[in-house]
């Protein structure tokens, strides 16, 4: 069994962004003295407070819009510690630019990332980015299709309903082999047998 922190990272009211990236680093450090085994980082987008319609229409204000990058930040400052992301919303994120990302963080860490992705169940995350809510299922099992090939070709081309390339080697390829540990979100009772039949 193994025991980790989620951090959604949020700030309470009457305090700063400054001491929320503040309280987030000191909790890494004191799981990584403590002895847990890992921290997950969600991804929030437009998540200020006071205003209910934010925070994906929860309310919470967060400032994890960009957990690659906090990810990164905690494998540099750790030494023990896996690092994941739960979960990278992909259709909201280029997919071959999420490759080269995510195994950059997988050499930061030198092997300890693990690559939590998912769809995300807030219409709101996808408004702000002008994509609409109803191709979030083809995005997202066109992004992951495109990260794995990215991750096991020297160079590959893809034609897709939403991204169109030719010959691309994307670099570094993955510290892990053959990538990183792929954690798939699933809340619908239809992505189930569909995630599943993955793999």
């Amino acid at each position: 069994m193994h025991f980790g922190l989620v951090m959604e990272c949020d700030y309470r009211y009457g305090t700063t962004q400054e001491d929320a990236f503040q309280e987030a680093f000191n909790l890494v450090d004191a799981a990584e003295s403590g002895g847990l085994d890992g921290v997950w980082l969600a991804e929030r987008h437009f998540a200020a407070p006071r205003n209910p319609l934010d925070a994906m229409g929860a309310g919470i204000p967060s400032i994890v819009s960009a957990p690659l990058i906090m990810a990164s930040a905690i494998a540099a400052r750790t030494e023990r510690l896996r690092v994941g992301i739960a979960v990278s919303v992909l259709p909201l994120n280029h997919p071959v630019r999420m490759a080269e990302e995510v195994a950059t963080i997988d050499h930061v860490s030198r092997g300890r990332f693990d690559f939590g992705v998912g769809r995300s169940g807030f219409p709101r995350s996808y408004e702000g980015y002008g994509i609409p809510y109803e191709e979030s299922r083809e995005r997202f099992e066109e992004c992951l299709q495109v990260i794995l090939a990215a991750w096991t070709n020297e160079r590959f081309s893809h034609h897709g309903k939403f991204y169109d390339f030719d010959e691309v080697a994307v670099l570094p390829q993955p510290y892990q082999k053959p990538h990183p540990p792929i954690r798939v979100a699933a809340t619908t009772k239809d992505s189930f047998p569909r995630i599943g039949g993955q793999g």
